[in-house]
């Protein structure tokens, strides 16, 4: 098998492997027990907010343990109705995680706003701005599209909200980013900011949300008191000290794992044009970072050729792999103002650290094989 669907999710790495199966079998107490095993467990747990933390520029009590992206994204923007806000600005491209936790939001009497989107998948600062009052805001932006890998400019965005309103929130959906881009929260003005282990070589099933101490929020989840009383249930301490340790690792290697994507990226890229096959990179590539491209193939169905892909053992996808099974359209590329030919032909590859030369030489062989077959029934 060759898998380049490293945007829906990751092999774990060896750290990962080796933290997880230390945690499961040394310490397996429960965290909230008072003897040994237990504190044991909390030790590890308090170990992994500390890794997790320095990773991201933030403070270990900053860091709160979730089941994954989707409920680190509920519990921040449920936050616009418990801290009052008067209203919340999303874009039109977050994750349905975003999406559907603002429609809720919505339904509960919360005016909101959707901003949207060039045609290179970027929002438009300018037009940001133009929605900014004195109003105090509840702002979610994801830091990196993971369709399109498009990055959006975060400090820009939140330094505006700030400057019209400081108690106003931005919130960004960091799910695809995190352990990919250099990500300092303080840096960027970050008030919370999500994150998913299996996105950066981690387990399924863990996540955190950063929430910058200063900023009161509010239990989505109630019972035991965990996590300093805001999200009850006993902690996955096996996973969370796995989350810790890949997330360690690949910050550490970001330079050289970016260096070396972008090499086989190239490749594919240089594959293509080498086969005259036409393309578009549905992206702007300036803001486009290394590892995710959205390609659409001239007189190419997309989902035909992830079909014939996968027939040969060939793995990536047509856009988000929470919305696959959908048979509508991209409503990233459709919000990006593509015409329904370059939405239809697109397909996401998405590139990660286990991929080699040899993956991306079969990928190009299997598209041009298609390609060709393809010219000749015109």
């Amino acid at each position: 098998m060759i898998y380049l669907d490293n945007a829906a999710t990751t092999q774990m790495s060896e750290s990962a492997l080796d933290a997880l199966m230390y945690a499961s079998k040394e310490c397996y107490g429960n965290p909230s027990s008072l003897h040994f095993s237990g504190r044991q467990a909390s030790k590890l747990i308090q170990e992994s907010r500390e890794i997790i933390a320095k990773c991201i520029g933030a403070e270990p009590e900053e860091i709160y343990f979730t089941s994954g992206g989707t409920e680190s994204d509920n519990w921040a923007i449920e936050q616009a109705l418990n801290q009052k806000c008067e209203r919340i600005i999303t874009s039109s491209i977050e994750h349905h995680a975003v999406l559907n936790a603002v429609e809720k939001m919505h339904h509960a009497g919360l005016k909101t706003e959707y901003l949207p989107v060039t045609d290179g998948c970027l929002v438009n600062v300018n037009d940001f701005e133009a929605t900014m009052n004195s109003q105090k805001s509840f702002v979610s932006i994801m830091f990196q599209n993971n369709e399109t890998g498009v990055v959006q400019p975060i400090k820009k965005l939140s330094d505006i909200l700030h400057s019209y309103n400081t108690s106003s929130i931005f919130h960004t959906d960091a799910v695809q980013a995190i352990g990919h881009i250099q990500i300092d929260v303080k840096q960027l003005g970050i008030d919370m900011l999500s994150g998913s282990a299996h996105k950066f070589n981690g387990p399924k099933g863990v996540g955190f949300l950063f929430v910058r101490k200063d900023c009161t929020i509010s239990p989505l989840i109630v019972g035991g008191g965990q996590e300093y009383g805001l999200r009850s249930g006993t902690e996955n301490v096996a996973g969370i000290y796995a989350m810790a340790r890949a997330l360690e690792e690949n910050v550490k290697q970001i330079k050289a794992n970016s260096a070396y994507i972008k090499k086989l990226e190239t490749q594919l890229l240089e594959g293509l044009e080498k086969n005259n096959i036409k393309y578009w990179i549905n992206a702007d590539n300036d803001a486009r970072a290394t590892g995710i491209i959205s390609v659409s193939i001239k007189n190419i169905d997309g989902e035909g050729l992830l079909n014939m892909l996968d027939m040969h053992g060939i793995c990536v996808s047509i856009g988000s792999a929470c919305n696959s099974k959908s048979k509508e359209p991209s409503y990233v590329l459709k919000a990006m103002g593509l015409s329904e030919d370059r939405i239809d032909s697109a397909i996401r590859v998405s590139i990660g650290r286990y991929n080699t030369e040899r993956d991306i030489n079969i990928l190009i062989e299997n598209i041009c094989k298609l390609y060709n077959v393809t010219l000749r029934t015109l």
